[in-house]
């Protein structure tokens, strides 16, 4: 920073941020399919338990009375709702699967699996976000380098790169390393 608040500005090597902005341009494509791939692997879980959740529920039925069978068929309604609407509104169907597991609280009526399917779509949808404004983090990046200036702190990246949830380390570090090639080892 200078003395008046505003960021470094440093001139670099155009071949050099030439390449540091591909490879920031690449790392947010890399980010975004693999949030995209998540999002569809959570799902896609949630919903074969949500089958057998199903199954179990219409077994029970007979056992656990009225007062179970319209809690299980307001649960069974919130998951349908989620699983219809999380493509389009992410937000409102991690909200629906908020709803179910507080109804499900002391009643037992959703398995440890569909327990955990909900669990792994929230943490998805969690790390979404944060991955989300990573990847326009890297993109806005690379559209400065391509002025042939240099602004912003690595401070930034790493901040940020906390909150994502990236489990692979591969990934993680290529962002890392785009981010060094273009601003002064993230400084």
């Amino acid at each position: 920073m200078s003395a008046i608040g505003e960021p470094k500005v440093v001139k670099k090597d155009k071949q050099k941020l030439e390449d540091a902005r591909k490879k920031l341009v690449s790392c947010a494509k890399a980010l975004r399919a693999r949030m995209a791939k998540e999002q569809v692997e959570v799902w896609k879980k949630a919903e074969a338990e949500f089958s057998v959740q199903k199954m179990i529920w219409q077994s029970l039925s007979l056992q656990r009375g009225a007062k179970h069978q319209g809690t299980a068929a307001m649960i069974e309604s919130k998951l349908e709702f989620a699983v219809q609407t999380h493509a389009k509104d992410l937000a409102a169907a991690v909200e629906a699967l908020d709803l179910c597991l507080e109804r499900n609280q002391g009643l037992d009526l959703l398995g440890v699996a569909m327990i955990e399917s909900i669990e792994a779509i929230k943490s998805a949808a969690l790390h979404a976000d944060a991955r989300q404004e990573l990847a326009k983090m890297l993109e806005k990046a690379a559209e400065e380098l391509s002025s042939g200036i240099v602004s912003r702190r690595g401070a930034d990246l790493i901040a940020l790169l906390g909150d994502c949830g990236i489990q692979e380390p591969k990934l993680e570090s290529a962002i890392k390393a785009a981010w060094v090639a273009a601003y002064d080892n993230g400084e």
